[in-house]
């Protein structure tokens, strides 16, 4: 059964994983852009530069993208992304984690990603 999650308890907190640093969940930004484009190179994924743009300025009343981060080496570093429109706020169109650094994190990232679109959704 998937967990139940309270959409604004899991935004801008910092979650511990099984494995791995503990990981803090936002929307995403136009200054996540580089961390963005630089988890799809770590995944060895092609990316347009329209797709990262899109990602990071979204459409509020339309999508959510939340970035999960973390600091590695000293540095905010974007472990995650993850997508969900809210017009089907029961399944992300994306969900994209290193799974070298985490684990855990794609179930975290997809529950998040749901319960705040549900949020959103039912309030509206």
């Amino acid at each position: 059964m998937a967990e139940r999650h309270d959409a604004g308890a899991l935004l801008a907190q910092y979650h511990p994983l099984p494995r791995g640093p503990r990981v803090c969940l936002r929307l995403a930004r136009r200054r996540d852009l580089a961390g963005i484009a630089d988890l799809y190179d770590r995944q060895g994924l092609l990316v347009d530069e329209l797709s990262l743009a899109r990602l990071v300025s979204f459409d509020l009343l339309r999508i959510v993208v939340l970035c999960a981060t973390a600091l590695i080496d000293g540095q905010e570093t974007v472990l995650g992304v993850g997508a969900i429109e809210l017009e089907r706020p029961t399944e992300p169109t994306l969900v994209l984690v290193d799974e070298q650094l985490t684990e855990g994190l794609a179930e975290l990232l997809s529950g998040a990603l749901v319960a705040h679109a549900t949020a959103i959704r039912s309030a509206a």
